[in-house]
């Protein structure tokens, strides 16, 4: 079942699904749990806050808790972005009263941020429900209605089935085991910290993010290696740098120019990663290298079919 809103006319809504949701946990967005204070009370995503003033739903009572939120939060989570959830099937009433609470919430949230520096631009609604995202990734729940310790944690960003882009600080032991991490590729100019689990498969780049790089000549045996643990041996693997900005990003649009049918260029493979992670940005050289290898790619080897995924846009 899905909301039927009102759609303000200067700001854009998309629906979202689970693994994107989860993609922007890490950003300071305001994230809005539509549901009962006491389904909220029993557990929601983290950094959440409830957004359900029944049995009085009007303007002024979303103000009001929307003001509490800022006098406890501060600006910290002011942003042009905010997401909205809801249950993922509810009887009529519940539906009903979510539908009205978001209409509500919509009409505040337009007319208040009009006049503030940082207008709002964007609403996300999550399409599949709090259970759907609680059951796949429970630990990024909490029944605290303050910071949960997983919230504190650096996450990768969510490519796609199985892999995942990230800065030097998702080589967390926590995260790894979170999100079935069963092999790490790393790039760096320095020598990478061991893992201390004997489980997990690593393979190290001594590189550095600078024009003189060639990642070119890393490119296909850094897809080779990506494709066996993904498709061989059904892990999980976690691609990073410093920053998960320039060398892991060239080094997983590669992969995806190499792999996916739907993604034929690297301006497609770029956007396509974009969206997933939005902070990437290869260097000039890394970009050209990129065009290069693109052009010795035959659409016939690619190994992926496209799905849902792949046409996300936000």
């Amino acid at each position: 079942m899905s909301l039927d809103i009102r759609k303000p006319s200067n700001v854009t809504i998309s629906a979202i699904p689970i693994k994107d949701l989860y993609n922007h946990l890490y950003w300071d967005h305001r994230i809005y749990d539509l549901r009962s204070k006491e389904d909220y009370i029993k557990s929601h995503i983290c950094r959440a806050h409830n957004m359900n003033p029944s049995p009085v739903i009007t303007v002024d009572a979303i103000a009001d808790i929307d003001a509490q939120i800022d006098s406890e939060y501060g600006r910290a989570e002011q942003s042009s972005e905010v997401f909205i959830y809801t249950d993922a099937e509810t009887h009529y009433e519940n539906y009903q009263l979510q539908l009205r609470i978001l209409n509500i919430l919509l009409s505040y949230l337009t007319s208040a941020r009009n006049h503030s520096n940082k207008s709002l631009k964007q609403i996300y609604t999550f399409i599949d429900g709090y259970e759907n995202f609680h059951s796949t990734f429970p630990f990024l729940c909490s029944d605290s209605a303050y910071f949960h310790e997983c919230s504190l944690l650096v996450w990768p960003s969510y490519v796609r089935p199985n892999l995942y882009l990230g800065s030097a600080m998702c080589r967390n032991e926590t995260v790894i085991a979170m999100l079935n991490i069963t092999h790490i590729m790393s790039f760096s100019e320095y020598n990478e910290n061991e893992i201390k689990s004997t489980n997990i498969t690593t393979l190290h780049w001594q590189l550095s993010d600078s024009r003189s790089t060639n990642l070119l000549s890393v490119f296909p045996s850094a897809i080779a290696w990506i494709s066996k643990a993904i498709n061989d041996e059904n892990g999980t693997v976690l691609v990073h740098c410093d920053q998960g900005v320039s060398r892991s990003a060239s080094v997983v649009i590669a992969y995806l120019l190499h792999s996916n049918t739907n993604l034929c260029t690297v301006e497609a493979a770029f956007n396509y990663l974009k969206l997933k992670r939005s902070v990437i940005r290869p260097n000039a050289s890394f970009l050209q290298q990129l065009e290069e290898f693109s052009s010795t790619i035959d659409i016939k080897d690619k190994t992926i079919k496209p799905n849902k995924e792949d046409s996300t846009v936000f």
